[in-house]
């Protein structure tokens, strides 16, 4: 080859491998899946709140009614529209029948965030780090009677973060908790990189208000840490090199999680989470450690707060999974979605040394497990499908 060829086909590959990356993912047959992505909690346009599951979905071709997943409008929940307005698509006003021909109707769901927007969320004169009233949010009795209908059909139902907890009434809670075998303790908790509220706008203003009131002294600290909160407004702030050893909570996977659904023995996980507990029914696939201190392991032991409790939780006829953190919430480009082996090359997407960053659990963590989880039910329902 001459010298001219090679310097045009070096000058081309940049080009050309994108082009035949996208061409093969085009290529490829859809995989028909009636997903229901349920999101309440969609303040900007964006809709980072189901972003990691709908790039799993268009990565792998799962097609929703005919339609290749589109997460700007394949969702039920809040719909945010111009100058302050906003809509809501959900099962609230249908009447019990309606929800099970819902409910029916669907192979899966997937409740990304049940959180809901709150009124200094969206209208934008009011201080974002208070509090504020509900606009809207939290699980109803519809919802369990679609959870019920779809548990009782062995169809898949994921869930994650915050699902069960505020606004969710303890009414309702307790019989989804019933349902599916699992307890919130009431606890939540997140990562910061910084705990300093003058550097870090992100730490809410209420949080240091409640802190002040709780422990009767001024919210001092500077370095990363983690606060955890309860629903009864308790507070716990550890602080790295005070009261913590290592800064992030880092998930362990059983050897059973790393060899079904592809998953590292350890990663580090920097947003939020929830400390649940679960029943027999199910397996703990993975789990959160936190490295406290020996002051921190005192503090935390003093308000209930355990130091290993579960990430993953999986019912072992594989027909439920909660995720105990906010694993659906990262920034991932979803055009990334369209290109086959964009898995291979992901090293490019994120900086792999940053183990604070939420696209590097993405890409290590959530995509090969959800992939997995989503493939193997696919292949069980194509299976049924042939043999009745």
């Amino acid at each position: 080859m001459k010298r001219k060829h090679i310097i045009i086909l070096l000058f081309l590959l940049p080009i050309m491998i994108p082009l035949v990356s996208y061409l093969v993912w085009n290529a490829k047959d859809s995989k028909p899946l009636k997903v229901l992505i349920y999101d309440m909690t969609v303040p900007l346009n964006s809709y980072i709140g189901h972003n990691s599951f709908s790039w799993v979905l268009i990565h792998r071709k799962f097609t929703s009614f005919n339609q290749l997943n589109n997460p700007a409008i394949n969702y039920k929940g809040f719909f945010p529209q111009k100058d302050f307005k906003f809509v809501t698509n959900d099962f609230i006003k249908l009447t019990k029948d309606e929800v099970i021909q819902a409910a029916d109707s669907l192979d899966m769901v997937y409740f990304t965030d049940t959180y809901g927007i709150y009124s200094n969320e969206w209208y934008k004169d009011q201080p974002i780090n208070e509090r504020s009233s509900k606009i809207y949010g939290g699980l109803n009795n519809n919802d369990l009677i679609l959870l019920r209908r779809l548990q009782d059909s062995k169809k898949l139902v994921m869930a994650e973060f915050n699902f069960l907890a505020s606004p969710t009434s303890s009414s309702v809670r307790q019989e989804a908790e019933k349902l599916l075998d699992v307890k919130w303790t009431g606890w939540v908790g997140r990562y910061y990189e910084s705990l300093d509220t003058i550097v870090n706008q992100d730490i809410p203003i209420w949080a240091k208000k409640l802190y002040e009131r709780q422990y009767r002294k001024t919210w001092n600290f500077h370095r990363p840490g983690i606060l955890f909160v309860h629903e009864n407004d308790q507070l716990v702030v550890l602080e790295m090199d005070a009261t913590l050893k290592e800064e992030v909570p880092w998930v362990y996977t059983s050897k059973y999680g790393q060899q079904e659904y592809g998953l590292p023995q350890e990663i580090t996980y920097p947003y939020w989470f929830d400390i649940m507990e679960s029943g027999e029914s199910n397996r703990i696939v993975s789990k959160f450690k936190i490295y406290a201190s020996d002051s921190g392991k005192k503090l935390m032991s003093k308000y209930g707060i355990p130091d290993v409790f579960p990430c993953v939780i999986e019912n072992k006829g594989k027909n439920y999974y909660y995720f105990c953190g906010d694993f659906c919430d990262a920034p991932i480009d979803l055009e990334s979605a369209k290109f086959t082996g964009v898995t291979y090359f992901h090293k490019f997407f994120y900086d792999k040394y940053n183990y604070i960053d939420r696209t590097t659990f993405f890409w290590h963590f959530f995509r090969p497990m959800v992939t997995n989880i989503l493939d193997e039910y696919w292949d069980n329902m194509q299976t049924r499908q042939t043999k009745y």
